[in-house]
Formats: C-alpha cells, structure tokens, sequence
C-alpha cells in the first residue's frame, strides 16, 4: 500500500542531537517581518485587553485586520503594503512579496478569529511595551516590542478549520494618517488544533505512561509551533518546555542505537527512523509514527515484504513500548538506507490499531 497521500511535517530522527527546539522553524513556513530599530527611550504606558478596549479603536483595527487577512490568503501584495508603515516597506523591500506569495501557497484560509488584542498608550515613543496574559491557563504567553508611537494595537489572528493553522500577530502603530503596521509576524499556531503547550501537555503524561517514543513525537511537534510569533511572542511555560525537549531527545538518543535490527524477525530488518506524521485528511486525521526501515527482501516480492511487515508488526511494541498503543503506525521498507541526497525506491504499509502484538 502505497502513502504518497501523507504530507511530511519537516521529519526529524530519533537519533538526532537535539539541543533545544529553537533549532527547528515550523514545517510549512514561517515568515518574519519587522522593523528594525536603534534605541529606547524611558516612559509610561497604559494597555487595555480585549472587551476593555475602547470600541471605537476596536472598530478601527478589525477593518483593517480583516484586509490584512484577505489580502495576504488572495496574494494580493499592492493591499498588503497599502497596510504597512512607509519605513517597513523602505526597510522589507520585495522581500513583502515573497512572503505573501509564499504565504498564501501554503495556507488556504477563509477564517479567522481574534485570539486577543491589545491597545496601548505610551507617553514617549521608543519605549519596549511588554504585554502580559489575559488568561490563566498553560497556553499563556506574553509579547513584548519596541514601540515607536504612543498609541500601539497588537492584534493575535488565528486562522479557523485548517488542519495547521497559523497566526498573524499585527502591531499597528498611529500614524497622523492613521494606524500603520510596524511589525508583521506570520507562523504556525496549532496542528490539528492543538498548540504547542497541549502537545508539551500530552508528551508529559506519554513519559509518565514510559512511552518514550510517543513522547517524542509529541515533543517533536510541540517543536514545530513553539514560536508561532517569533521573538515577539514567548509561551510562558516556553523554558519548561525546550528542557522538556531536549530531556526526552537525549533519553531517547541513550535508550536506541539506530539501526535497531528486530532480531525476533527471521528477515531481520533495521529501523533506522521514526518521526512523527500528520494525517491532516480522511476519517483518521491524527500525528502517528512513520517508521522507516532496511529489508534484505526486495521491493518487488510484496508477498514477502508483507510478511516480513506483518511479524514486524508483531514485536514492534516490544522494542519501543506504547508505539503501538496509541492508533496508527505507519512503515516504510527500503532496500538501502537513505541518505537524503539522492531519491530511494520505498514501499510503504501501515499498521492499523486493532493489530496487536
């Protein structure tokens, strides 16, 4: 059974190094535009949140939000940059163009929602504006910025119903001719509409269970979207969760010495991969390990490669505890070790959960 119909989420191996989680940009895209600027000046700032915002300032943002968003998910750049502050524009360059066409290729979204929303006033500009949470939850987080106006909205878009959502994080400054955008972050939020924080959440309680590789996998994705607003926006739990991650990496690189030959197996293949996989389409959307692995058997006798796959099934879970515990498996043969360079020939079987060991 062939699997060209999974899309790969940037696969990382088990048996990587892995320092900390800021090594890995999300999988699709993420994209940064910023102003840059030199100084900072001492004052006082008050902020409103959400509901507390005045409603005509509120009114204000969400026309132009709601342009930002169709603009950039229709390609349109001339309506992107109408939105931007002249000295980003001089500063981005045609690099504004690349983004939006890029951005647009990879998120097909017709949605989205206001995650929150902040209006500040400052008394000087060149000021750092840090704005705390609103919620108490283990999704908080806080965005800090180098204001250059006294008046600043940050606004946190999310889109809806995509399967890799992303996040649009806008902060406007007041121009005399109105609010201009100064910093444009674009990246992804959420996979399969959980964040990075409930990936974290869920990677701990599969660590706790001893399921080291579904842990993994977990942690891996939190990986992905760690940093849906760049250096701007920061999980408050985002420390617990790069030890969290390079914790479980290290245990893993110590615990398996790829290639793990299944001796149990008469053909004795080799595992030499597993990463995390996002089925994003069908009844059975979900992230389950891809496990890639070396057969002596070649890829054109699928009488015996099914077979092989078959006892391979079987003991997997002896090897690596709960990998066949928690839904889908999905395998790859190869008859040599890809080296990432040159294409190999593959075949692929999947491993369904009502097979158990």
């Amino acid at each position: 059974m062939g699997i060209h119909r999974f899309r790969f989420l940037n696969p990382i191996k088990v048996h990587l190094t892995l320092s900390n989680m800021k090594k890995y940009t999300p999988a699709i895209i993420l994209l940064i535009v910023s102003l840059m600027t030199q100084g900072c000046h001492l004052g006082t700032s008050g902020t409103w949140a959400n509901d507390r915002i005045d409603q005509s300032v509120k009114n204000q943002i969400d026309v132009l939000n709601k342009k930002l968003f169709e603009s950039i998910a229709s390609k349109d750049i001339p309506a992107t940059k109408l939105l931007m502050a002249p000295v980003l524009l001089e500063k981005s360059g045609k690099s504004i163009d690349t983004i939006v066409n890029a951005f647009g290729d990879n998120f097909k979204g017709t949605q989205y929602e206001i995650l929150d929303e902040y209006y500040t006033k400052n008394t000087t500009t060149k000021v750092t504006n840090t704005l705390f949470p609103v919620r108490k939850t283990s999704e908080d987080y806080i965005i800090q910025y180098l204001a250059l106006n006294e008046e600043m909205y940050v606004s946190v878009l999310v889109s809806k119903d995509l399967p890799v959502n992303f996040v649009m994080l806008a902060i406007y400054g007041k121009y005399n001719d109105g609010w201009k955008i100064n910093i444009l972050q674009l990246g992804q939020y959420s996979i399969l509409g959980k964040t990075a924080p409930e990936y974290y959440n869920k990677s701990l309680v599969q660590y706790k269970k001893g399921n080291l590789i579904e842990a993994v996998d977990l942690i891996v994705m939190a990986g992905q979207i760690a940093h849906p607003g760049g250096t701007y926006f920061k999980y408050k739990n985002e420390d617990d969760m790069a030890a969290f991650y390079t914790k479980v990496l290290q245990e893993a690189n110590t615990k398996y010495h790829f290639p793990v030959t299944l001796d149990k197996v008469k053909s004795k293949p080799q595992i030499f991969s597993i990463n995390p996989q996002l089925i994003e389409k069908g009844d059975n959307k979900g992230i389950f390990p891809i496990v890639g692995y070396k057969s002596a058997i070649a890829l054109n006798d699928t009488v015996a490669l099914k077979a092989e796959n078959k006892a391979m099934q079987q003991t997997i879970g002896e090897i690596f505890k709960g990998i066949d515990s928690e839904g889908y498996i999905i395998y790859q043969a190869y008859n040599q070790i890809p080296d990432g360079k040159t294409s190999v020939k593959r075949y692929g079987f999947i491993q369904r959960p009502s097979i158990k060991r």
